[in-house]
């Protein structure tokens, strides 16, 4: 599942590299001769940005401050409306409230991602932007989702934060709508510790995402940083020489991640599967989903309870769903209802999403396990079903 797991001495050198090779310049700009003309955070953009295809990349300090970003640089403001989906880490609703925008909250389908039955009425005047998340590495349904926008007339940010190395019809997450952003903490498919990144395949919109990222720095290389130019203002959300230098390496290793996860998720939907009560979550691109989570549903909230309950006694632990829904359902989210004047009715108002997620479970699927630990995991998982 997450990049932690392959974490060794290749990163501790990587490490050691910018203090040894560089004189320990931390910082992402200037100081060439100091650093010895190393710049491990354009590097790191450079490549990630080839990985999956986009002309660039805008490194950034966390997912959460990539969608903030990309957001800002395409325009979002205070009063405008940006609709995205019930089921998503808390962030997505916080980027856009830090915009001054409002949240207009869509039920999620079998996908566990946002019902394109729902987002064409939830179009109004003052829509100027579509949020889907390709939740737990499975993509959104892009061609409808995209169809609809285009109707409308209405941009695509993708929040790909959780589906990292995913593709949709041959195309890699954040490259299927206008822009798309990623999470690189310590729980995803490559890790720098905190850090994310946009990639579009506009490029001038990363450019002025990497401005808004270094508080509206042009970076005229005819000029010392102290007297560059600037069109805008922005913020500090840069990425540090060490972060970067951990993502190199955890990059090189993306596929590998990938290859796993659909070993594992093989033979854990097999062995699974043989039980008649449970449905799993579906799917929109086998081959291209980043296969890192198993997701099923029962008849009842009351089912899925005990299910957890007896996979907790084995050992076995969930992901996301049912223990941290707390942060990633919006029904649950009373920080942020309770103190705005949206959806007083926040408890109720997501019936659809909540009456699927109440009877679901998800379980991670792991990258360091060998053959017999996927079947081992799964055995125990059948074993709970078989027993209720």
């Amino acid at each position: 599942m997450p990049g932690f797991e392959l974490i060794n001495r290749k990163e501790r050198k990587a490490v050691l590299d910018v203090f040894d090779k560089s004189n320990g310049v931390l910082f992402a700009h200037g100081f060439d001769a100091r650093r010895n003309n190393v710049f491990r955070v354009r590097e790191f953009e450079k490549k990630f940005a080839e990985k999956i295809g986009s002309p660039k990349a805008a490194a950034c300090s966390s997912g959460t401050a990539a969608q903030y970003i990309a957001m800002k640089a395409m325009g979002i403001k205070e009063g405008d409306e940006v609709i995205t989906q019930s089921f998503t880490f808390i962030a997505t609703i916080e980027a856009i409230l830090a915009c001054g925008a409002k949240p207009a909250v869509v039920n999620v389908n079998d996908t566990y991602n946002m019902d394109p039955a729902e987002l064409g009425n939830a179009i109004t005047e003052k829509t100027k932007m579509i949020v889907p998340v390709h939740m737990l590495g499975n993509p959104a349904e892009m061609d409808k989702i995209n169809a609809i926008a285009r109707r409308h007339n209405l941009p695509v940010l993708e929040d790909a934060c959780e589906a990292l190395g995913a593709k949709y019809n041959g195309t890699y997450t954040g490259l299927l709508g206008d822009a798309g952003i990623f999470s690189l903490d310590f729980g995803k498919t490559i890790t720098t510790g905190e850090g994310g990144m946009i990639v579009s395949g506009n490029a001038e919109l990363i450019t002025r995402c990497m401005q808004f990222a270094d508080h509206g720095h042009e970076c005229d290389p005819s000029l010392p940083r102290g007297r560059d130019t600037a069109s805008f203002y922005g913020f500090n959300f840069r990425m540090s020489e060490l972060q970067a230098a951990v993502g190199l390496v955890q990059l090189e290793r993306l596929e590998y991640v990938k290859k796993k996860n659909h070993a594992h998720k093989k033979i854990m939907k097999k062995i699974i599967g043989e039980s008649d009560k449970i449905r799993f979550r579906r799917i929109t691109d086998r081959k291209g989903e980043l296969a890192d989570t198993v997701i099923f549903y029962v008849e009842s909230p009351q089912l899925a309870e005990k299910i957890v309950e007896n996979l907790a006694k084995k050992g076995v632990g969930t992901k996301n769903v049912p223990d941290a829904m707390r942060w990633h359902f919006n029904k649950h989210f009373t920080q942020i209802w309770n103190n705005t004047s949206y959806y007083p009715d926040y408890a109720t108002r997501w019936a659809k999403s909540d009456e699927l997620l109440s009877r679901s479970v998800s379980l991670p699927v792991m990258v360091n396990w060998k053959k017999n630990d996927a079947e081992a995991f799964a055995q125990k998982v059948l074993d709970v079903l078989n027993e209720i």
